[in-house]
This record gives C-alpha cells, structure tokens and sequence, in this order.
C-alpha cells in the first residue's frame, strides 16, 4: 500500500487554469491597469490549485476579480468584464474544489464527475450572478454615486467569501 498523496488530483486543476486563463485574456485586450492585478492573480490561483495551497487560490482569485474591476472602471467593455469576471469567479471555486479534492481523496482518485458537476454549477451561479447584476447596471437607476457601487462590489465580494467557508 502507497501512503496517501494529498496533492489534488492533475485533472482537478484544469478547470481552474482554464477559467484564469479566461480571466486574462480579456483583461489583457481592454486593460493595461486590470492586466497588472489580473496576471499574477489568474498565476496565483493556478499555482495554488496545482500545489494544494488555499491561500494562493484565495489570493489570487481576490486579485483576478479586482483586476476585471480596474479593468472595467479603466475602459473594459463591457462584455469582455462580464466575461472575465464570471471567469475569475469560476476560477477561484474550482481551484478550491481541487484543493478540497487532494485533501479529501488524493492525487490517484478518480474525480472527472465531480469536476464536470462542480465546474458546471460555478458556471451556471457565477452566469446567473453576471446577469443579474448586468440587469442592474443596464436598467437599473443611473443616479447612484460610485462609492455606493463600490461598496456594493466589495460587499458581494466577502458575501461569497464568507458563504465559501
């Protein structure tokens, strides 16, 4: 019997490396400013995926959604910071799951089910999230002073953290 190798498994960390990867790409094409957050953040989580070190996913999804929001307050499109930031989310989620994965099962299990379910439903919270809060910013009232925004954003940020844990 081997000892137990509670690295996550390889195929647990492709979700999260796709979605940083999404993350910047973006970014990249609307954002010098986000780009700077957003790399080393998409970078972080990825690193913290593949070597089971929830704060370097914790961290680097922080800095990928901050850069998508420097991003879009600098001049990102609209729907490139839609896009990257329900891909910052995602990314962020799956690098947990691949953690708690190495954590709960180890790097030989067999986990292709439960990555395809978790990654689905993170796409479909973090899809239904981004249009719910486009329906705001596109019908919603225009009046509202951007420190109010801002509080709102960093409010729903630490409700998902703490909903997370």
């Amino acid at each position: 019997m081997s000892e137990f190798d509670a690295r996550p498994p390889t195929l647990a960390v492709v979700p999260a490396t796709a979605a940083a990867a999404l993350v910047v790409l973006p970014v990249a094409a609307g954002s010098t400013a986000g780009l700077v957050l957003a790399g080393p953040g998409a970078a972080a989580v990825v690193f913290g995926a593949r070597s089971a070190t929830r704060s370097y996913v914790t961290l680097g999804g922080t800095f990928a959604f901050l850069g998508v929001a420097v991003g879009a307050a600098t001049g990102l499109p609209t729907a490139l910071a839609l896009i990257a930031g329900i891909a910052a989310l995602v990314a962020y989620d799956t690098g947990e799951h691949a953690v708690t994965l190495g954590v709960d099962v180890g790097a030989d299990a067999a986990v292709a089910q439960s990555i395809a379910v978790h990654t689905a439903g993170s796409v479909a919270v973090a899809s239904l999230a981004a249009a719910l809060g486009f329906g705001i910013y596109q019908f919603g009232p225009t009046s509202l002073p951007v420190t109010g925004l801002v509080a709102l954003l960093f409010a729903a940020v630490f409700l998902a953290y703490v909903l997370g844990d």
